[in-house]
């Protein structure tokens, strides 16, 4: 009979050939050893593969697959595919350049079990690759004050990465990581956790080093800010697409707001919206027939003669 871990750590991976043995040695160190370990290559074009299939060879909690070809590639859709190998109760994201401290899991899961607890969150340190000294957090709030509830964490009252979660089946089985999101879809997929009923507490201690280096996704992202552009407005749209069907109409309109705002700063540098199409449908629906003509007719004025601002604010209302 097949004995079932208490926690699944999905890992998408993907060119991480000389990082990812300190992240994956940071698990074998865990004092909570009732895990496994999906790992789940990108297709790689350096040795990752290679390293993984060692690690699995070694450790039979490591479950390593590749990418199916007909998926599409990026992070959202190996961790989606992670989730459809896992087998345990509890899910835990991590990423593949990370380091977990020790007590991490058994922190987190004697948290969860003790206070009966849908989901708890980790505290997390960023450090730089190139010295080991600790840096800042990713976010930095007062974890003993503010609620969790979808619409802190929408507007960043609250946060925390992908690797602070570790939450029930239960309450991530209906929801998959956006693919056609490149960043922030840790961001989108935790708000639509919490359009549900879910309890979750927040844990005050620090149990993940977040390594900050040059290859890191993250930062390659922010060094185009044309690109970046477009890469949030993607965020925001997808997000308020999504939402759709918990009828979030709040949280709806102030993605399609955000989404509204960045795609005219886009529009004064003449490159090219993304969803153009589908957001006017949505911003019709959300806001207003005359809000969506405004907002492509601000579009219009910002490419061909750099106005329409306040036709923008007002669209945005």
């Amino acid at each position: 009979m097949l004995k079932v871990p208490k926690i699944s750590i999905i890992i998408p991976v993907y060119n991480r050939e000389h990082l990812l043995t300190y992240t994956l040695d940071s698990i074998i160190g865990q004092s909570f050893t009732d895990w496994e370990c999906i790992l789940v290559d990108d297709h790689s074009s350096d040795t990752s593969f290679e390293v993984m299939d060692l690690y699995q060879k070694k450790d039979s909690r490591f479950k390593v697959y590749k990418r199916p070809n007909e998926l599409k590639k990026g992070a959202n859709a190996c961790r989606n595919f992670g989730y459809t190998k896992s087998i345990a109760p509890l899910i835990k994201w991590f990423d593949s350049d990370d380091l977990m401290l020790s007590d991490h899991l058994n922190i987190a899961y004697q948290t969860l079990i003790e206070k009966e607890l849908d989901f708890v969150v980790t505290d997390t340190i960023n450090f730089d690759h190139d010295t080991a000294a600790l840096l800042d957090k990713p976010y930095s709030f007062d974890r003993t004050q503010e609620s969790i509830n979808a619409e802190n964490f929408a507007y960043v009252r609250i946060g925390w990465i992908t690797d602070d979660f570790l939450g029930t089946r239960k309450i991530v089985d209906s929801v998959k990581f956006n693919e056609n999101i490149i960043d922030g879809d840790e961001y989108n997929f935790f708000i639509k956790v919490l359009q549900n009923e879910v309890k979750g507490a927040f844990i005050s201690q620090t149990l993940t080093h977040r390594r900050i280096h040059i290859d890191s996704i993250s930062l390659k992202n922010r060094q185009n800010d044309i690109n970046y552009m477009s890469i949030l407005a993607t965020l925001k749209y997808q997000t308020a697409n999504d939402l759709v069907i918990y009828k979030n109409n709040t949280l709806i309109r102030w993605f399609l707001s955000g989404y509204m705002r960045i795609s005219f700063d886009l529009a004064l540098t003449r490159t090219g919206l993304p969803y153009k199409k589908e957001s006017f449908k949505l911003i019709c629906k959300y806001h207003s027939i005359k809000r969506g003509v405004a907002f492509l007719l601000a579009i219009f004025l910002g490419i061909y003669f750099k106005k329409g601002y306040n036709i923008m604010k007002y669209a945005r209302k």
